[in-house]
This record gives C-alpha cells, structure tokens and sequence, in this order.
C-alpha cells in the first residue's frame, strides 16, 4: 500500500513539474513574441531627408519634382520651371504666389514658421506639391504613419493613381505613352490594374486604369507606323483592348470571346498591327467577354492619336501651335468628366493670341454630351479619323457615345473661355456649383 503510495506520489511530482516546465515555456514565448512586435514596429521607422538652408523643386512634365519636401525653419524653397509651358506657385493658403514663370524662370520663398505648406500651378489641374516645415523627429513620426496606412492597404488597391515613370505628362493633363523601337517596331507597356483616382480635391474613388491614370496614356504613332503593344493584366478578372477606330486584323481587334480570349489575371498579350489608319483621332478601351460596361465605367480607355508620316513624338500637329486631347466620360464611378477629372479640377489648357489650336475631341462615355466653346467659334474638320469634305463652323458640337472629332479655331481674344457640355445637370453639383464637364482655354497676350 505504501509502494503504491509513493509511486502515485512520484507521478503527481512528476507531472506537477511538466507544467511548470509548459507555462515558463509559454511565457518565454509570449515575451518574445512581444518583444519581436516592438522590434518590428521599431524597425517600420524610417528617414526623412530634412533640408536645411536651400532647396530646389523642379517644374517638369507637369508636375512639381520632388511632390513633397521636408526642411527646417529659415530654408529657401526655390521652384524652376523645367516644362516648355508656363506654370506659377500658388499657395493653397495665401502664404506665398508667384508670377507666370516661362521655361528657365524661377521662384524662391524662405519658410520661416513650422507647417506644412500645399501649393499648386494654378495653370495646370492636378500639379501640386507640399512642402513641410519641421524637424527630423516629426519627420520620422510622419513616415512611420504613412509606411503604416501602406501596409494596411497592401493587398487590396494601389496607391493614388498618377501615372507610370517615363511617361511625360501634357499640358492637358494626359500621360504619353513612350515606346522602344524593336526590329523596325514601335514596341508599347499597358497594363490594366486598379488604383485609387482623385476625380477632383477630396473625391478619392477606386479606378481601374491603364499604367495607374484616369484615361490611360496617349498613344500617339504617325500613319504607317508598324505597333506592337504589350498588355499586362493586374485586376481581378479577364479584359481585352479594342483599338477604337483602327481598322486593324481580326485577330488584333480586341473583342473578348470572337476574336481572341480573354486576358487572364496575371497574363499578358501582345496586339501587332500596322497603323493604315489617316490622321485624326481614335481611341481604346476594354472589350472582354463580361462586364464591359463595368470596365470602361471604371476608367479603362485613352486616346490613340495618328499623326502624319514624320511628326515627331512630342511634336505638335504640323500648321498648328497647340495640339490637346478632350475625352469626355459619364459613369457612375467618376460623374460627369474631362480627362478623367471634373471641374475645377479639369486641366487649363494654354494659349497664346493668335496660336491656332487643334483638339482631339472623344466622347467615351454613354450620353450625347453638346460642348460648347464660349468665345470663339471653331470648324469640326474630321469625325472618327475622317476627314470632312469641307470644314463645318460652329461654337457648339453634339458629341456623340463612341465618336471622336477633330476641331480647330484661333485663339484670337485674350480671355479664360470655357469649353463645357451645355447639358447643365453635367455641369453643375447639387449645390448648384459649377462642377463636372468643364474645361478652360487660358488664351493670353
């Protein structure tokens, strides 16, 4: 009895000591575990470079280079213009404006108060920029935020859309597209993914777009160019790209389920043709199997421009002084909008008296949108690529869903005259504010 005694003693020693042994394991781990989630916390912080004394923001391919500059009290912020187009430096809050600043000109101003400090071209519709007077520890606490709001949105939609590096941005806002020539081909990037787009200040909504903006970049070729353009598919389900306008080989037409499948998630495919098409205006956009309807409202489509035979990349539209593109869109995700923007947020296009201006005019949206120019009147010239028999002049044009014109004026009156569809719910909010579907020609002496 006592044998068995001292053997049932033994075994309650024995397993009393196995979990002592478990829960300072468990709580060894628990404090490692901690410590490993500080550790890593730690480590999220990251540097900020804090200029002192003098600083230089470049103007260039419409946009302000760095975006965002941190510097201590007392440092000179000085803004060079880099763009062949005017820009200037306003400040969201009257702290500081400069005059027009042509290609070269520069504007300083010395921060002198902590703050942070938005600023804008007042020419140019989504240009802007943000300096940040602080020191090195605000800095860091700053950065620490924001590599955490990355973090939590990882997975789910990219960054705010604002275009692909190497594309230049145009003075109406739009991306070009650039491209490499291999073996005698003009070799283009698309790809298709969802970003978050900034329809005007404080409108942010979920977009799918062609190299992350809202319409995709231009594609801008001469008659006779031999293309190849790649699409990489990064959303959720399968798409296509129909060459809008283009007669182009059944199997590079882009239709999803008739004369190709569909480019799955995660795929790319290569559309090779032969620019036949005369000079004027086309387009692109999606064209899958299922949900069309859903892709385009989301923001995929751009303009396909064909110039004469010689016309350099960047060059204007010979006979002209200024060339700019004007895609009007509906759709339930953006409102009523100019190159993916609505108004006041919708790109100033500049002019000089006298300058005769070519727009390429696309309506890519599902209404009949009239935009009317105030002014001055203009002549329709070509409609879908087409050259018209003879120019028709008028001030307003009935753009129809799925066409695209080409118009020309003179810019012969000093003035900041609209360009807006006539329909006035498409140009007004419910506060009775202009919004939406408006744009302005700054024609100046």
């Amino acid at each position: 009895m006592n044998e068995r005694n001292d053997t049932m003693k033994r075994w309650s020693q024995a397993l009393s000591s196995l979990i002592m042994i478990m829960l300072l394991v468990f709580i060894a781990a628990g404090c490692q575990s901690s410590n490993s989630t500080d550790s890593s916390k730690t480590n999220k912080t990251a540097s900020k470079t804090v200029h002192s004394g003098k600083v230089e923001i470049d103007m260039k391919n419409m946009a302000f280079s760095p975006k965002v500059v941190y510097v201590t009290e007392g440092t000179k912020v000085t803004w060079k213009n880099k763009d062949a187009a005017p820009h200037n430096v306003v400040s969201n809050s009257g702290a500081f404006k400069s005059k027009e600043l042509s290609e070269g000109k520069t504007f300083s101003y010395t921060f002198n108060k902590k703050g942070t400090y938005k600023y804008k071209c007042t020419y140019h519709a989504g240009m802007d920029g943000t300096v940040i007077v602080t020191d090195k520890k605000q800095a860091m606490t700053m950065e620490t935020m924001s590599s955490t709001e990355k973090a939590d949105s990882k997975g789910k939609t990219a960054p705010l859309g604002t275009g692909t590096s190497g594309e230049p941005k145009q003075a109406d806002g739009i991306r070009l597209l650039p491209y490499k020539m291999v073996n005698g081909y003009k070799v283009f990037h698309l790809n298709a993914k969802q970003v978050w787009w900034e329809v005007k200040p404080g409108k942010k909504v979920k977009a799918w777009a062609y190299n992350g903006t809202v319409p995709g970049p231009e594609i801008k070729v001469n008659q006779g160019d031999k293309v190849k353009i790649i699409v990489k598919n990064d959303l959720s389900e399968g798409t296509t790209v129909h060459w809008h306008g283009l007669d182009v080989p059944f199997k590079q037409d882009g239709t999803g389920g008739v004369s190709q499948p569909d480019i799955k998630p995660g795929e790319t495919w290569t559309y090779t043709f032969t620019v036949n098409a005369s000079p004027g205006t086309y387009a692109y956009h999606s064209h899958p199997m299922k949900d069309m309807l859903k892709q385009e409202q989301m923001g995929l489509f751009g303009a396909f421009i064909v110039e004469p035979k010689g016309t350099g990349w960047k060059q204007v539209h010979p006979g002209y002084q200024k060339e700019y593109t004007v895609l009007v869109n509906d759709s339930p995700q953006f409102g009523y909008t100019i190159n993916g923007r609505s108004y006041p947020a919708t790109p100033v296009l500049p002019a000089k008296v006298g300058d005769k201006i070519l727009v390429h005019l696309i309506n890519i949206g599902s209404m009949v949108h009239p935009m009317h120019l105030h002014g001055m009147h203009f002549q329709e010239i070509s409609q879908d690529g087409v050259p018209l028999p003879s120019p028709v002049t008028m001030d307003t044009i009935a753009t129809a869903p799925g066409t695209t014109y080409d118009i020309s004026f003179n810019a012969n009156q000093v003035g900041k005259w609209l360009f807006h569809c006539h329909i006035t719910d498409h140009v007004v909010d419910s506060n009775g504010d202009m919004s939406g579907m408006i744009t302005t020609f700054d024609v100046k002496k």
